[in-house]
């Protein structure tokens, strides 16, 4: 209808999380993309994705306009959807949308990127204008188990995290069989793109995985890897049948989830226990796969487990790169009781809301930052029993 018009730019020499790489590394340019606009309160959000599919790395920033057709200006908070950490990173080429109730969603893909560079999955997590006008995605503890609201909510107050933690990272584990370069451990490391496999699909495969003591499961996700599979898009039948026991000595077993008759394709199960059940062991076993081996990515189990938080972190440095203030270092005392932690940070000290979660490290290297911006930061720890936010605030 009529000439184009160009709103922004590429701008990876200002803004940190613009560089294409996996940790921001790459000097070729990355791609603006996944464009989407919402209103609110008069005000346009031009949202927009880079560097790129293939990266954890991969966000949305955000401009703003009083105009649909610009001027806009770059928010220097962005990116407001950051998600590079975690069992699925990657949290860009994403669409804001409001539910029936008007609580705002943010709908994003997440990077496998393995088989192949586009190989992805979506991510749905809770988005929200604050008073001021500040448009932010709340991404921390986003692949844990969530509550879905029925009605309107203040996002800022209430939190939809279920609270569960991951019971089953890195704990002893056994199988029936596994794969060259597909071991055991790879179920349960918390990295969608590594996994165990079997050594067949055939029906009487297992995998389990030995919990904490006192440790109490509320939900079990399930996320099937299709190792060896030639499965098409047009493919027929694609469903997974299972039975999931548990035990409290590792020799008799109880089922508690019977998918043996499921017809529902759902390579990434979830599952809620009617009620919360205390055991120290939880097995799968194969009834049927679509195609390839019985293969996982990873079992995650949820709930709590009995035992002390980890302890707060109020001590930690900050250094930025003296030749790149994109990148800064951020490190804190060692906490053997710590599963891991999460950096918290922002533009100002009420409004840290980007967050990177890492585990059994104390050190993290962000490098997704825009160049001379001031940043304020805190971390909290968390652990199979709970959650310790930080209160110090740090600023650079």
């Amino acid at each position: 209808m009529t000439e184009p018009e160009v709103f922004i730019k590429h701008n990876h020499d200002i803004n940190g999380w613009e560089v294409p790489g996996e940790f921001n590394e790459l000097t070729r340019n990355g791609w603006n993309e996944g464009a989407w606009m919402t209103k609110h309160n008069n005000r346009y959000y031009l949202q927009y994705s880079a560097p790129g599919t293939e990266f954890k790395t991969y966000a949305d920033g955000v401009y703003t306009s009083d105009s649909p057709l610009g001027p806009f200006k770059y928010e220097i908070y962005s990116p407001f959807s950051y998600k590079p950490g975690g069992f699925a990173g990657g949290a860009g080429h994403s669409s804001t949308f409001q539910d029936r109730y008007g609580n705002y969603w943010h709908i994003s893909t997440m990077s496998i990127s393995v088989r192949h560079m586009f190989e992805r999955r979506l991510g749905l997590f809770p988005a929200t204008f604050d008073k001021d006008g500040v448009l932010r995605t709340f991404t921390v503890f986003g692949d844990y188990p969530a509550i879905m609201p029925d009605h309107k909510i203040d996002f800022e107050k209430e939190n939809l995290f279920s609270g569960w933690m991951l019971l089953s990272y890195k704990k002893n584990a056994e199988a029936s069989s596994a794969m060259d370069n597909y071991p055991v451990n790879n179920a349960f490391d918390e990295d969608i793109r590594t996994w165990w496999s079997a050594s067949t699909g055939n029906e009487g495969e297992w995998l389990s995985v030995e919990l904490d003591d006192n440790s109490t499961v509320n939900a079990i996700q399930v996320n099937f890897a299709d190792n060896e599979s030639k499965l098409k898009p047009d493919s027929k039948d694609i469903y997974y049948c299972y039975r999931i026991l548990a035990s409290n000595n590792g020799k008799s077993w109880k089922m508690i989830v019977d998918k043996s008759i499921n017809t529902r394709d759902a390579c990434h199960d979830y599952i809620e226990m009617e009620k919360p059940l205390k055991v120290k062991y939880i097995k799968i076993e194969n009834v049927r796969v679509p195609d390839g081996k019985f293969s996982i990515y990873d079992l995650r189990i949820f709930g709590r487990r009995e035992g002390a938080v980890p302890a707060i972190v109020n001590n930690f440095t900050i250094e930025f790169n003296e030749s790149d203030s994109r990148k800064a270092r951020i490190e804190w005392p060692k906490d053997s009781n710590a599963t891991g932690h999460i950096v918290n940070y922002g533009t100002d000290p009420d409004k840290l809301y980007t967050s990177v979660m890492v585990y059994d490290t104390n050190t993290l290297m962000l490098t997704g930052l825009n160049k001379d911006v001031a940043y304020y930061f805190s971390i909290d720890s968390f652990n199979e029993s709970g959650i310790t936010k930080g209160t110090k605030i740090l600023s650079k």
